[in-house]
């Protein structure tokens, strides 16, 4: 009776978060994060279903199955501002999913075998997303939103994962499934309390926002318009202007720069500098800001006959990269070009 209770409680708040971020659909790209809701709502329901007949019970389970590869989709579209997801991500998760179908099938206990590391490497991947470059992010609802899902979902997905793999080999002990239904309910209103309380637009402000084909001839294009920002008040001018000089004498150059040494150089908070630099410069990440004195110093020296000699690698590690892939990425992104190729242009033989 305990579980059929915070079963239906887990249930009926997945669904009001499921609405919740339908009604911002319009808005910002939620789709993975709505069939990683739409599976665990199918998920802790289906314990309360009867047997069915096996294909229908298979297609029943289809959601279920697409929990992993789409908390890693959601984590990639949540932290990647530009990059694409890597097309070899596609297919692991297709692999995963044709694993589990087989395991599904109970066609040969490898396939179960196999389906465990799978899942686990899903969401593995997913966590490893939200943990890259955390300390670069500069969007403060999508720092804590990162912090959130490693610490709760990710957790809780994990435990789920091998805690069906051990109990498929031994005892279910007594009290396991009201409790794991208990643990739902808690994240589940937690996931409502954050959405709909605490901070309704850390969605809307963390994900992309959808492209005018995607909200269609009749979507309101003015919904993803930037705000202009709040007037700077004394304080923050005055750290604003010691951020650019410090920026214009070449403060960027430093090799693996973070924005904690930025801020204790300029004895400032940690916070107050995130904000500036996100909702006044209107940089999402910190790596992107420091780029654009990267990619300027680099255009200019590149189209320098004085330092043609030198090699482009060179230049990468004078401005602060560590290796010429970063550079190049960066570049590519601003000019279009690589840098060879921008040098060629520039400087013709």
């Amino acid at each position: 009776m305990t579980h059929s209770f915070f079963t239906g409680v887990a249930c009926g708040l997945l669904l009001l978060a499921a609405a919740r971020l339908a009604i911002g659909q319009r808005r910002s790209d939620n789709r993975w994060l709505l069939i990683v809701i739409f599976g665990a709502f199918v998920y802790l329901l289906r314990p309360l279903l009867k047997d069915q007949d096996p294909h229908l019970d298979l297609l029943i389970d289809f959601p279920t199955l697409l929990i992993p590869g789409a908390f890693w989709l959601f984590t990639h579209q949540l932290c990647s501002e530009r990059d694409q997801f890597p097309s070899w991500g596609w297919g692991v998760i297709a692999a995963e999913l044709f694993i589990d179908f087989f395991s599904q099938l109970h066609i040969h206990t490898v396939f179960y075998l196999l389906a465990q590391p799978f899942k686990l490497g899903l969401i593995g991947a997913g966590l490893v997303t939200l943990l890259r470059q955390l300390q670069y992010d500069l969007v403060a609802e999508r720092r804590l939103l990162r912090i959130a899902l490693l610490i709760a979902i990710g957790s809780y997905m994990v435990i789920v994962v091998c805690a069906e793999f051990l109990f498929s080999y031994f005892p279910v002990p007594s009290g396991i499934a009201a409790l794991h239904a208990l643990m739902a309910s808690v994240l589940a209103f937690s996931a409502c309390l954050w959405l709909l309380a605490l901070s309704p637009n850390a969605l809307d402000e963390s994900l992309p926002p959808r492209s005018a084909t995607d909200q269609g001839e009749t979507g309101n294009l003015q919904d993803t318009a930037p705000t202009t920002p709040e007037p700077l008040d004394e304080h923050q001018r005055e750290l604003l202007l010691r951020l650019q000089r410090h920026m214009d004498s070449g403060g960027y150059r430093k090799t693996g720069l973070t924005i904690r040494e930025l801020s204790e150089t300029l004895d400032a908070r940690e916070h107050v500098l995130r904000a500036l630099i996100n909702k006044h410069l209107g940089f999402r990440n910190f790596n992107e800001y420091l780029n654009q004195y990267r990619i300027d110093e680099a255009s200019r020296r590149l189209a320098a006959p004085e330092e043609a000699h030198l090699p482009v690698l060179t230049i990468a590690l004078d401005i602060g990269y560590r290796s010429l892939s970063p550079f190049n990425a960066a570049f590519k992104r601003r000019h279009e070009k690589t840098p060879t190729e921008f040098r060629r242009e520039q400087l013709p033989a």
